[in-house]
């Protein structure tokens, strides 16, 4: 935390102007507002001393940021500003790992077998013989 920072979570809640119990959410959103009114990336029509004062408070902003956060106990996504499903809710798709196992295979397989029925049997009409369950003919061969 740099000397400019929040020292205690009610500081860091004033400074982003969120209150002390303030949601995972509701503290990013609120930092995100405050970053794009001081980043000091978009001062760039200020003067260099502008520029660092908008630093500074940016990362007062920050250190804020983090030390509410730091108190809140949270998953993954929410750290990452994603809201979580409800526990027992089902995920998205997208969230879904793909289906494996035995099932998965076992279609796999049989996918695999029908392909190599209908490569046997575009074979035997290429040869001309029409019945795949006759005997092959040694003497008719496919072209090189």
């Amino acid at each position: 935390m740099t000397a400019a920072g929040p020292a205690s979570r009610s500081a860091a809640a004033e400074l982003l102007g969120v209150p002390e119990g303030a949601s995972a959410q509701e503290v990013q959103r609120a930092f995100l507002r405050a970053a794009r009114r001081t980043h000091p990336d978009l001062q760039g029509e200020a003067d260099e001393e502008t520029r660092r004062a908008a630093g500074e408070a940016f990362a007062a902003l920050t250190d804020a940021r983090d030390v509410l956060l730091a108190a809140l106990p949270m998953d993954p996504l929410e750290r990452a500003g994603l809201a979580a499903p409800p526990p027992g809710a089902v995920a998205p798709a997208s969230y879904r790992a793909p289906a494996r196992g035995l099932g998965g295979s076992l279609v796999v397989l049989a996918l695999l077998g029908f392909l190599l029925i209908g490569i046997v049997a575009a074979e035997y009409a290429l040869l001309g013989q029409g019945d795949p369950g006759a005997p092959v003919d040694p003497s008719v061969t496919l072209a090189p």
